[in-house]
């Protein structure tokens, strides 16, 4: 049976405006009940920030506080059409970045249609499809609400649940093993190294900052289609889904064609995203690369006087680098602010490369767990046809 999300469940409710960082740590001095704080993640299975109850935003308005059976759906970014279903979490909140919906129950002789757990695992990506691709993806609840379902009838989703149980206990653990293993990656590295070649030196010092190609969208890209140049330069931007690269040749720049767009060439680099999920890095080997605005690529200066792995070095900083994210609704990286305040010690190159062969040990059992947690998705997202 064909149904509108309207015909299944309540209007969704969106999170807050001005859940910030700041506001979640100024409202820790607030009376209340700690309640979980969910934005817009891959999932919402394992809180990692907390709020009393009592809180109010950064616009001095009252948190909306959530609770029963239901689904969290993300409406931005990488994660935009994601949903987490909950069966029943007490109270909870939200930021702007995502909603929550209850199955509609219009009276108590009203014919049940949906299973919540059902629909998030089954149409989920029909909503990713659905969102609007760019850097920073986008659903909005129009699009939600003008979209069609083809839902079989209740009990045969019962018992597809039912079956799927082994199958659902699994995926959940291994969503908190990915976790997991992200929060250790985002700790500070406490590691008592044996010697140093220098330290407290200057990140200047030590890095050069590339800033990226104002204009250069997937429009402008497209116009240049028709060049038969080589598209050596893999396109780097603000977004964290490196999965599918896009590659462009070394074309007129966007804003002025009097000029080339920046590039760099034979060089690794660490990806700093500027806008969105700022702070975000990623590290990729040497190569060819070009950017927009959204991103900075930092690389290592010519004729350093130390041995300098730029992986360990992107592997320790990763804290600092989010600590030059400001917390607003929509944040940067403060590019200005990291290169005059972050200092950092080098120990010998031995040493870094021994912290370098940790994390990749690491980073191969996250991928290894990603490929299972993979296999299992594509499960879900076959299409359930009712008759």
């Amino acid at each position: 049976m064909i149904k509108k999300f309207l015909e299944m469940f309540d209007p969704i409710q969106k999170g807050d405006f001005g859940l910030t960082d700041e506001a979640i740590y100024k409202s820790l001095q607030q009376a209340g009940t700690l309640v979980p704080v969910y934005g817009a993640y891959q999932s919402h299975s394992k809180p990692f920030r907390f709020m009393p109850d009592e809180s109010r935003t950064k616009y001095n308005e009252s948190i909306t506080v959530f609770n029963g059976e239901g689904i969290i759906i993300n409406f931005d970014g990488a994660s935009a059409g994601r949903m987490t279903y909950k069966k029943g979490e007490e109270n909870f909140a939200l930021n702007h970045h995502a909603g929550f919906v209850k199955v509609r129950k219009d009276d108590e002789d009203s014919e049940d249609l949906v299973v919540p757990e059902f629909f998030s695992l089954f149409y989920q990506k029909q909503f990713q499809e659905a969102s609007v691709s760019s850097d920073q993806k986008t659903l909005t609840i129009d699009t939600i609400y003008s979209m069609e379902f083809d839902i079989p009838l209740y009990d045969i989703q019962k018992k597809i649940i039912f079956l799927l149980k082994p199958t659902l206990d699994k995926e959940k653990r291994i969503e908190e093993t990915l976790e997991n293993i992200n929060s250790i990656k985002k700790q500070v590295l406490s590691y008592d190294y044996s010697s140093y070649q220098a330290t407290d030196i200057p990140l200047g010092e030590i890095l050069d900052c590339q800033g990226g190609n104002s204009g250069l969208t997937e429009e402008y890209l497209y116009s240049q289609i028709q060049d038969q140049s080589l598209r050596k330069y893999r396109i780097l931007t603000g977004s964290t889904d490196y999965e599918i690269p896009q590659y462009t040749h070394k074309c007129k720049h966007p804003k002025n064609s009097t000029k080339y767009i920046v590039t760099i060439d034979e060089k690794a680099v660490i990806h700093v995203v500027r806008k969105g999920t700022a702070g975000s890095v990623a590290f990729f080997e040497v190569g060819n690369y070009t950017l927009n605005d959204d991103a900075y690529l930092l690389y290592l200066k010519e004729h350093l006087p130390w041995d300098v792995d730029l992986k360990w070095l992107m592997y320790v900083l990763k804290p600092r680098f989010l600590e030059y994210a400001s917390s607003s609704d929509n944040g940067t990286w403060n590019k200005t602010g990291f290169f005059r305040n972050v200092r950092i010690d080098l120990p010998f190159y031995p040493e870094q490369v021994h912290i370098v062969n940790v994390f990749g040990e690491l980073e191969e059992i996250e991928r290894r767990i990603k490929a299972i947690d993979s296999k299992i998705e594509n499960l879900f997202s076959r299409q359930v046809v009712s008759e």
